[in-house]
């Protein structure tokens, strides 16, 4: 039994506090299943412990919470008791009889998820918790979910994950017949690093040669017996050996490998090699698991390959390095290998309020960050023909919202957020299709600046057909191409200090003329195109976004037309379209005209 003093020092941090509050708002408006979504080490269990306290108070509803894993099943029974010491907590495995006046039962999917299951009797819950729900498309959740009531409005359901995407990554949530009805809480892995909750993780791509395009795809992810074959190699392993050896060979690392053999040869490779390495999957007797993951907490072992068993429940705070050697299509699974390396020590951010404060004491303490080394192998399927909205696949960068294949190269993912954040969101989107790295990004900034402005600016989509390119606040210019007559045709519209938007056209042969386009920008746009007709009578050929030359690919004479002009291979390297390369020869050779 916890003392109330014990309870007391359990407070919830301020956006476990506000996700208790949304949660509780979600029942009251009526919803029955929720979910929410916090990263791993984010405290998802005291959350729900939080939960389950405010619901009996406030209803005397009993409570039910399913998890898969025995480990689970006790971590969550402590905690729920220690933060309410007034409730009776029972595990149901160790009830002699069928409960009856539970007030709190922690049960375990495998039995409570049979179809035919008579375990909880005439029992029924107010609430049911649903740990790392993530797999609750799986039968045995259903069935669990339907005996508890979740779906006959009698039970108010709510489901912890840090992913809302199920193992075949279709969601959880959002859909006509969806597990969830909504998601009442999300706090992303960006916002808990960046408000120093989690250890901030350094990232390093290793690309191998490997060829995983004939690996099938099962359920979302590549089938487990084709993907070991395909990456328990040599060659690989010891690519993976090396490169943990040059960057992380101090640190305790979680190695995920694809299968039993694969684990067990990597495992092999690591003790060769002289560090202290085991192996540890499903397959063992579980006195001898526990042995083995014992060594690993303890740091009697320094390296843990393993197999499904580390991903989920598996609290090792000191894990400085997660080698990823198992290749995954699965959201849920990628969110779940990275997690191992998330929490910080013990005792080095409690009591800290500002977040600032918390990521110093983080740098400084003996778990500054944490490296995870991802594989990646080659998995591209060229002869099956591209989806109209390919899905993208989990990346270290991809679950903080950069470009998937953005390469950390070393740095942390709170370095690359602040720098990803201080670009204009054109260039962010730009950016999302181009393969780039971290340190290319300071010199590719005039590059991306560049191209952001030869992209049409949303607010004349659907306004204007020309190609109207945004080149600062509130200016906007059109490239008019040249005529025997006149060279260097060019319109902008430019909006002065009182909002007014007003017309320029100018050319190399003319003086330049102004007209009033009055406030309304998109007003604005439609009658500079009339004018620039007018003035311009044959030039929609040139002008117009939608003309087919202007989607053709850039030619060798425009690039070479462009290095003459002095613009850089960055930035050659970025133009997308014959358009693109148009209107910046169009305005090299205007800034040149004007020079002379």
């Amino acid at each position: 039994m916890h003392s109330r003093d014990a309870a007391a020092k359990v407070l919830l941090r301020p956006y476990q506090a506000k996700a208790l509050g949304q949660i509780v708002a979600c029942r009251d408006r009526g919803l029955k299943r929720v979910l929410a979504v916090l990263p791993t080490g984010t405290g998802k269990t005291t959350l729900f412990s939080a939960l389950i306290g405010q619901l009996y108070k406030e209803t005397k509803a009993s409570t039910l919470v399913l998890a898969h894993r025995r480990e689970l099943l006790e971590q969550a029974a402590a905690r729920i008791a220690l933060q309410n010491p007034k409730l009776r907590v029972d595990i149901e495995a160790n009830l002699k009889e069928r409960p009856s006046k539970q007030q709190v039962l922690v049960g375990s999917v495998q039995t409570l998820g049979r179809e035919d299951t008579t375990r909880l009797g005439d029992w029924r819950p107010g609430c049911l918790i649903i740990d790392e729900a993530h797999h609750a498309a799986a039968d045995s959740y259903q069935n669990a979910m339907r005996l508890a009531g979740s779906y006959d409005e009698n039970c108010f359901t709510v489901g912890v994950t840090a992913t809302p995407h199920r193992m075949d990554n279709r969601p959880l949530h959002g859909e006509e017949e969806a597990i969830f009805e909504e998601v009442a809480f999300t706090y992303t892995l960006k916002e808990a690093i960046a408000d120093g909750w989690l250890a901030d993780l350094r990232g390093y791509r290793v690309a191998t040669g490997v060829d995983l395009s004939r690996v099938r795809i099962v359920h979302g992810d590549y089938s487990s017996k084709q993907l070991q074959d395909a990456v328990n190699t040599e060659s690989r392993n010891r690519t993976a050996l090396e490169n943990w050896q040059n960057i992380a060979q101090d640190r305790k690392t979680i190695v995920f490998c694809t299968g039993v053999e694969h684990a067990k040869a990597v495992a092999e490779m690591f003790r060769e090699s002289g560090i202290r390495a085991e192996s540890v999957d499903g397959s063992m007797r579980p006195e001898e698991r526990r042995n083995i993951m014992n060594r690993f907490a303890t740091g009697r072992t320094q390296v843990l390959a393993n197999v499904e068993i580390a991903t989920e429940g598996f609290d090792v705070p000191d894990v400085g390095c997660v080698l990823l050697l198992r290749p995954t299509k699965s959201w849920a699974l990628f969110c779940q290998m990275i997690g191992r390396g998330l929490r910080v020590l013990p005792n080095t951010i409690e009591g800290v309020p500002d977040a600032s404060a918390r990521r110093e004491k983080i740098r400084n303490s003996g778990k500054a960050d944490c490296l995870v080394i991802d594989v990646v192998d080659n998995g591209k399927r060229s002869a099956a023909p591209k989806p109209e909205k390919e899905e993208e696949k989990p990346s270290l960068s991809a679950v903080v919202g950069l470009p998937e294949d953005f390469d950390l190269e070393g740095h942390t993912l709170l370095e690359a957020m602040q720098k990803w954040d201080q670009l204009d969101p054109r260039a962010q989107a730009l950016l999302f299709r181009r393969n780039i790295n971290f340190d290319d990004l300071d010199s590719s900034l005039t590059a991306v600046d560049i191209l952001a402005e030869l992209t049409p600016p949303e607010e004349i989509i659907g306004v204007s057909r020309n190609a109207w390119m945004k080149v600062g606040d509130g200016r906007y210019l059109l490239a008019c191409g040249s005529s025997k007559q006149e060279g260097h045709r060019m319109a902008a519209i430019e909006e002065d200090a009182l909002g007014f938007y007003h017309l320029m056209v100018t050319s190399a042969s003319r003086d330049p003329l102004e007209f009033e386009l009055g406030r309304d920008v998109a007003d604005a746009f439609r009658r500079a195109d009339r004018r620039i007709k007018d003035i311009w009578p044959f030039t929609s050929g040139l002008t117009m976004s939608n003309t087919g030359w202007r989607n053709g690919n850039v030619s060798n004479e425009q690039k070479e037309e462009l290095r003459t002009l002095g613009v850089e291979e960055t930035v050659l390297a970025m133009l997308d379209t014959a358009g693109q390369a148009w209107t910046l020869l169009e305005l090299k050779k205007r800034e040149l005209a004007n020079r002379l």
